[in-house]
Formats: C-alpha cells, structure tokens, sequence
C-alpha cells in the first residue's frame, strides 16, 4: 500500500547547506575477544575522503590524516569535515588497524561482507557505504560488523539500508522504497539553495514522491525517521 501526501512549497523556505561534520567511530570489543591486538599506530579509516572532498587521504591508512583517536573503553573515532558540494554522495570507507592487511571486508564470513551494509570493490573486498548528509551526525559500528554497537550513534544506518529511490532520474514520481517497514517518515526535497519544494509524510514500506511540477534538474532529498534519525541522497528531474 503506498501512501502519497505531497505539499509542494511557493514560497521560500531556506537553510544554508554548508560544511557537515560525520564522526566515524568503531568499537573493537568483539576484535580484540577474537584474539587480535591493536597495531602500534592504532586504528585508521581508509575510503575515497580526498575524492568527497574531505581532508582525509584517498584509501591512505598510514597517512597522518587517517588516524582515529582512541577514547578509551575499546571506542575509535574521527571526525571528517566534508564541503556543501559533497552531499548527497556516496562514501566508500572501512576501518583498518595499522594498515592494509589488518582490514575490515576481508573475510568472506564476517557480517559486513554477508548482511548487506557494503559493497564489493571488484577484488573480494568489502567496502562500508554512507550517504553523505545534510547535517553533522556519528556513525558506531562493531568492527567488521554491520550492527550498531553504541548508543552514541546518531544514525541508524540498518534502518536506510534496504532503501531505494527510483526511478532516478524521474520525470513524473520517484518511489522510496524502505524494503521493510520502518514506521513513520519524513521525505524532504530540497533544491541546490536550500529551497525546501517538497514534503511527505510516509507511513508505509513503499512511498510515491510527485515532482511533476518541479523544473529539471538535480535535488536533494533527505529522508528522517520519527526519532529524529536521518539520510539523505540526490535525485534528478528529468
């Protein structure tokens, strides 16, 4: 059953895309139970930062730029500052310990490469994947898992992680599809000022977007949960 409540919007309603902060953290509880030790250097991220526009080196765990900080209790975090014009793009990114070799993905058997939250890079390995959104958020995850393990995390990606939006590029409808129920959901669309054009609410697994009226071109759509919990991506009208 698909649910369409669409308000497009005349006047302005603008907010200002700017620079997002996205806090990577990874607990290593359940690593360390497997016997593994934390290299010397520590734990890094490796992923296509410098391509997002981030200051973080391109797949470059020795880099100084990809080190995370250990805040104690098996927890490691960094945070990447990424420009306006990266949002709504994918970012490829595991956690390493020291350097390549010591990776997540590598394992045919652990969850990041079984349960979906990844995606293969053509060589057997198993890269993390995350929309980059229009406001700061932190991201927890069990190494080479796709559970969330830590209520810091403000984001829930299990939550997004079925969902699609075509068709993309759209001429009349875009449907999001959550491929399982999630409960209520905000769907906003956004043009490249900021213009919020617009809303729906969403109680079912599949909705139907109309942008009929909108003009041709790429927007930006966010979607959040009643928690407050959110995603974002781009869409193109046709």
């Amino acid at each position: 059953m698909k649910k369409i409540t669409t308000v497009l919007f005349a006047c302005a309603s603008f907010f200002s895309f700017s620079q997002v902060n996205v806090t990577y953290q990874v607990d290593v509880t359940n690593y360390l139970a497997s016997g593994a030790s934390i290299a010397p250097n520590g734990l890094r991220v490796g992923g296509n930062f410098t391509t997002q526009g981030a200051s973080v080196a391109d797949w470059s765990p020795s880099d100084p730029s990809s080190a995370m900080t250990d805040l104690g209790g098996n927890l490691w975090s960094i945070t990447v500052q990424y420009p306006a014009a990266s949002i709504g793009n994918t970012q490829q990114y595991k956690f390493v310990n020291g350097d390549w070799g010591m990776n997540e993905g590598t394992d045919p058997g652990t969850t990041i490469a079984i349960d979906g939250c990844g995606t293969d890079d053509g060589s057997g390995n198993i890269n993390r994947t995350l929309i980059i959104p229009t406001s700061d958020l932190t991201v927890t995850f069990c190494w080479d898992s796709c559970s969330l393990c830590s209520a810091t995390s403000s984001l829930e990606e299990n939550v997004f992680s079925a969902l699609s939006v075509t068709p993309n590029p759209a001429v009349d409808v875009v449907t999001f599809d959550f491929g399982d129920a999630i409960g209520d959901v905000a769907i906003r669309i956004y043009d490249l000022s900021g213009k919020l054009v617009s809303a729906t609410e969403a109680t079912s697994v599949s909705s139907d977007v109309n942008i009929a009226d909108l003009h041709s071109g790429s927007y930006i759509y966010t979607v959040t949960t009643a928690s407050g919990v959110s995603t974002s991506g781009k869409i193109v009208k046709l």
